[in-house]
């Protein structure tokens, strides 16, 4: 995922969830670096980057 304030790309698994802080509880991901909250992403974009960092693997790249 990418963190839409400061760009860092990182794996959602890194990001800080369910910080507390927030009213009505926490439904994002905090960027590990500038600790902006981020929203999840959907299902469907998780499975379209894995299906293709697959098919690029299978090509030799």
């Amino acid at each position: 995922m990418k963190c839409g304030f400061c760009g860092y790309e990182f794996d959602e698994s890194e990001g800080g969830k369910g910080c507390g802080g927030c009213h009505g509880g926490c439904h994002g991901v905090h960027c590990p670096r500038c600790h902006y909250k981020n929203p999840l992403e959907p299902g469907l974009i998780k499975s379209l980057k894995k299906m293709l960092s697959i098919r690029d693997n299978d090509k030799g790249e």
